[in-house]
């Protein structure tokens, strides 16, 4: 395939077919008067779990799901996971909010109050409703009221996890290091310094894995799609971007 051809058909599936839900962007500042950027939080790596509540009783289980789905990443990937809690209509002092978290134990990165922070701009109102959002900015959890449960919350932070910002568009040229040959189906190595890869969806299911014995790993089996594999060596992790297509 042209080189030129190819990096058009990764924008194109990037940006408009291939992509899970693009969260919405919002500048507010929480409970403290600290100012928050949402995409700013993303570029700088860090997965974003959002948790509407009223506040009020029943909504303290979802929110409490969300803690604690997100604590336990706390020793893997400290720092990585940031919860916030906002109120979903907005109409809850900051007062109020911070009482009601101490009451349920709560202890969210930030609380907020604002209008800027709309649960209606991720399919809807629920109480509560908790969304992850990764640091490619798509939304890998959705849940509300009583379908919310800890364990898909942090199957979704895990997903956004895998996906990481420094990823490369694979080469299809022989001379590169990693590139893919898209007439066999095949990710060819010029030196095999990995000791494992990794191939996700775009929207971060992995979809296969194994140990690097060859220098060809075929991707023949992969229904058409852009993917992101990582190589794993003992220093680094290393993500490249490949779109297969017959």
């Amino acid at each position: 395939m042209n080189k030129n051809i190819f990096n058009i058909l990764i924008l194109i599936c990037t940006t408009v077919f291939c992509t899970a839900q693009t969260a919405t962007d919002f500048t507010s500042d929480d409970c403290n008067g600290t100012s928050y950027n949402l995409y700013s939080e993303l570029d700088a790596g860090y997965v974003v779990v959002l948790c509407w509540v009223m506040p009020c009783g029943p909504c303290a289980l979802g929110a409490e799901y969300a803690q604690n789905a997100v604590q336990s990443f706390n020793i893997s990937h400290p720092g990585k996971v940031k919860y916030y809690i906002v109120d979903d209509y907005a109409n809850s002092d900051c007062n109020y909010l911070n009482s009601w978290n101490t009451s349920y134990q709560l202890s969210p990165d930030a609380t907020f109050s604002s209008p800027l922070i709309d649960m209606n701009d991720y399919g809807g109102s629920g109480m509560p409703k908790v969304v992850v959002i990764g640091p490619n900015k798509q939304v890998y959890y959705n849940g509300k009221n009583n379908q919310i449960d800890e364990l898909s919350i942090i199957n979704g932070i895990n997903q956004s996890l895998q996906i990481s910002t420094d990823v490369q568009n694979i080469s299809n040229t022989k001379e590169s290091s990693v590139y893919y040959d898209n007439q066999n189906k095949l990710i060819q190595l010029s030196e095999n310094n990995f000791n494992s890869y990794k191939i996700f969806s775009i929207s971060g299911e992995l979809v296969a894995k194994s140990t690097v014995l060859k220098d060809k790993i075929n991707v023949q089996f992969l229904i058409d799609g852009l993917y992101i594999i990582q190589f794993i060596s003992q220093e680094k992790t290393y993500s490249y971007r490949f779109l297969k297509n017959n």
